[in-house]
């Protein structure tokens, strides 16, 4: 049986739309040996209708993340589809690789396999004109994480994603009227698609990161 969440992130502002009732926990991933780090945590509020979350220093990248983590409470077994919209993601000061979008990890640990869409941040322009979307996976604990630079779908605010597990198989689409029509991220060389082998269950949500080594902190 495929899950279907729907979530609205405004400034990852996130209502649960669908399978209501699901709680969310936040778990901080990495340290000061964290790529990008020293990563020093972060803070995600949580309002009504959603969240806003944000990181200092850290990365999603590498053999050890440094980020901050809104995940469902309780992990998930089997196909499931996630859509949520980000209303924009900012850095203080300017860089050009915060990154926020869903995570699916094995493990609440910084060298957990993993895959996640990358989006990158509003307030540089490198950041959104060039840098954009694209699917970034580890399927090794602790090994090296890809694929590598650019060619990726570019950005506008506010953005919709879509992802979608379907076995091993994990399918990114975006939007930019809020899911009323979805297209594939794929650009130049890269894919909308990756696979990556996890037992289940896994765990499910937003993560962000700072940058800059430790001197950044990403909001969204």
């Amino acid at each position: 049986m495929k899950t279907i969440f729907s979530i609205t992130l405004c400034c990852l502002l996130v209502t649960v739309t669908a399978n209501a009732g699901f709680e969310w926990e936040v778990a901080e991933l990495g340290g000061p040996d964290s790529e990008q780090g020293p990563y020093q945590g972060g803070e995600v509020k949580f309002l009504d209708n959603g969240f806003e979350i944000s990181a200092t220093g850290g990365d999603i990248w590498s053999n050890k993340l440094g980020c901050t983590y809104a995940h469902l409470s309780d992990p998930i077994k089997g196909d499931f589809t996630f859509i949520y919209t980000i209303e924009e993601h900012t850095t203080d000061p300017a860089t050009t690789w915060s990154k926020c979008g869903v995570l699916v990890a094995q493990e609440l640990d910084a060298t957990t396999p993993y895959i996640f869409i990358q989006s990158t941040c509003s307030n540089h322009p490198e950041a959104l004109n060039d840098k954009g979307t694209k699917i970034i996976s580890r399927p090794d604990k602790g090994g090296a994480a890809g694929p590598g630079s650019n060619g990726w779908t570019k950005l506008q605010w506010p953005v919709t994603y879509r992802f979608v597990r379907d076995g091993d198989k994990f399918t990114a689409s975006v939007s930019f009227d809020r899911g009323q029509k979805f297209e594939s991220i794929a650009a130049l060389d890269k894919l909308d698609n990756s696979e990556v082998i996890f037992n289940d269950p896994v765990y499910v949500g937003i993560a962000i990161n700072g940058h800059n080594a430790g001197q950044t902190t990403g909001t969204a």
